[in-house]
């Protein structure tokens, strides 16, 4: 029997986080007839995995190996039924009828292709929800430089809305996204050429080419528990730079890629070398990290 709403989740180890988002949303989603999807990417001494594949009301789909997160989705996907689909991560905690919210918001508006939630880290406060402007020499150069050019163009409604009412974004965070399976089936869902990082850039730069919009509803507010220490995770920099370099020779020209390399790898040496000098050590270490794998991966 055909839902109304499936609830996508990808699992690698994290059993344990998806039971306490599903909980969340058992307990905060009201007037939706949903069911939820767990896409596991093999996973190995995941010991609540199998209280997980024993809960009823949640149908788990293995895979044979870590595919990531695109494709783990696209089997989720495949495998459920909603007319909408909602893309959830383990690490995130729903509140006051969020789905409902967003999900009403896109029934609302069919020019919608895509609809985000406001996100807030553990300590309950604004986290990346989305990017106002899409990945680029510009983009990568006013982070390169502190956020400030993109401060003074958006103010603090950049990566979270404080505004109060809708407003269009480039992408939203691939944590917690809703769309309908029509719009998510016309494009062929992620890419799945891209294990982890900058898929979701990727499903909204190609939704938006079909004329649908990328909207971010204020009011729909999901915690994303995504650790926030500074601290450097080099096998994650280096899923980063090398989804980063499919992104930009997928969707840019080529002397693109080679001039965002040249003038990210400059400022990210001028950020080190401030870094240092302020004091900073964790900082500068993961500048120096992401201006050597660029050099790699070029």
């Amino acid at each position: 029997m055909q839902k109304e709403l499936s609830i996508i989740y990808v699992n690698y180890n994290t059993a344990d986080q998806v039971m306490k988002s599903v909980e969340s949303v058992r307990r905060h989603t009201k007037g939706i007839d949903y069911e939820i999807i767990v896409a596991d990417n093999n996973s190995q001494n995941d010991t609540n995995l199998q209280t997980l594949i024993d809960d009823e009301a949640v149908k788990v789909v293995r895979l044979d190996d870590n595919y990531g997160f695109g494709k783990a989705n696209n089997a989720g996907v495949k495998e459920s039924t909603g007319e909408y689909i909602f893309l959830l991560n383990p690490d995130t905690i729903c509140h006051d009828n969020s789905i409902k919210i967003l999900l009403d918001c896109l029934k609302a508006d069919k020019a919608i292709g895509v609809m985000g939630p406001n996100l807030i880290n553990a300590e309950s406060t604004p986290t990346h929800s989305f990017r106002r402007a899409g990945d680029g020499i510009i983009t990568e150069l006013n982070f390169s430089l502190f956020g400030l050019p993109y401060k003074a163009l958006y103010g603090n409604n950049f990566e979270f809305n404080h505004s109060g009412k809708q407003i269009e974004v480039a992408y939203t965070c691939g944590a917690a996204m809703m769309m309908r399976r029509e719009t998510f089936e016309k494009i062929g869902g992620f890419d799945e050429s891209f294990f982890m990082y900058y898929e979701d850039q990727d499903l909204c730069n190609r939704i938006k080419k079909t004329g649908l919009r990328i909207v971010n509803e204020p009011s729909a507010i999901i915690q994303h528990l995504e650790g926030t220490s500074i601290s450097l995770n080099s096998r994650r920099e280096k899923y980063i730079i090398q989804s980063r370099k499919k992104y930009f020779l997928k969707t840019m020209p080529k002397w693109h890629f080679r001039v965002a390399n040249i003038l990210t790898k400059f400022f990210l040496l001028i950020g080190e070398f401030t870094y240092t000098l302020c004091g900073k050590k964790e900082l500068a270490e993961k500048y120096s990290c992401r201006r050597n794998l660029i050099s790699e991966y070029e």
